[in-house]
């Protein structure tokens, strides 16, 4: 047993990427055709597309989340109307968000899947919010940052709760926005520079903490912890590498 798992082991790594490279180029063929009917009234172009995929790519292969997984969510994003450069930043938010809260990649696209959702009605109800909390992922931080960015955007967020009497009832009120839900995802990207937290109207004290939270999300879904976690970090980074050679090989879109 020990030695056909190591055989598998060492199959797994450079005979699956190939295929598995394969169904990742045709699956980033289709959503670049997605993405640029989607956004391209907005101004963006082919390779403003190709430039977004190459960042999830990147992502994806430092972390053990699935670029497949991503690249057909982004287009479900852009779908429900949000820009490419929001789109991103969201994904990698949720899979930041995933990650701190321990969830898996199934879960954190299940979430992408039902935020996108959301996104395309202009704001999370509770039947999205269940969603979420069913993927593991709509604990206490999550509440937090949203309440917190609620309050930058002038919502009187405690006094809604107040009333509702709790945070899953405040959601009635159609307070959670998709631009307040996006600005919150970006805090966990770790890519806000403190000015551009400082233009949106956190105070230093804020800002100091969201820096804080956005490497925390980005250490909990880059560094890796498990044997597990490495064997599939490489799979997608070969993978990744096997998408190009495909691509190179076939063509772009």
């Amino acid at each position: 047993r020990m030695v056909d798992s190591a055989e598998r082991a060492v199959k797994a790594l450079p005979i699956d990427p190939i295929k598995t490279g394969l169904q990742e180029y045709e699956t980033q063929m289709n959503a670049v055709q997605t993405i640029l009917a989607n956004t391209s009234s907005k101004g963006s172009t082919l390779k403003d597309v190709n430039k977004a995929l190459d960042e999830l790519n990147t992502y994806a292969d430092k972390t053990i989340y699935n670029f497949t997984e991503m690249t057909r969510n982004i287009g479900t994003f852009t779908a429900a109307g949000v820009d490419l450069d929001t789109s991103v930043s969201a994904i990698k938010g949720i899979a930041n968000l995933a990650a701190v809260s321990g969830s898996t990649s199934q879960q954190a696209s299940t979430a992408m899947y039902q935020l996108s959702q959301a996104m395309a009605s202009g704001t999370v109800k509770l039947m999205d919010w269940n969603s979420v909390v069913n993927a593991g992922m709509g604990g206490q931080v999550f509440q937090d940052a949203l309440k917190e960015t609620a309050k930058v955007h002038g919502v009187a967020i405690d006094d809604i709760i107040n009333k509702q009497g709790s945070f899953r009832e405040s959601l009635s009120e159609g307070w959670l926005t998709t631009e307040i839900l996006t600005d919150t995802l970006a805090k966990f990207t770790g890519d806000l520079s403190k000015e551009q937290l400082k233009a949106q109207g956190y105070t230093d004290k804020q800002i100091e903490e969201i820096m804080k939270l956005g490497q925390t999300a980005n250490d909990a879904a880059t560094k890796v912890k498990t044997f597990t976690q490495l064997f599939d970090t490489l799979k997608e980074a070969a993978q990744s590498g096997w998408t190009q050679t495909w691509e190179i090989l076939i063509g772009d879109f």
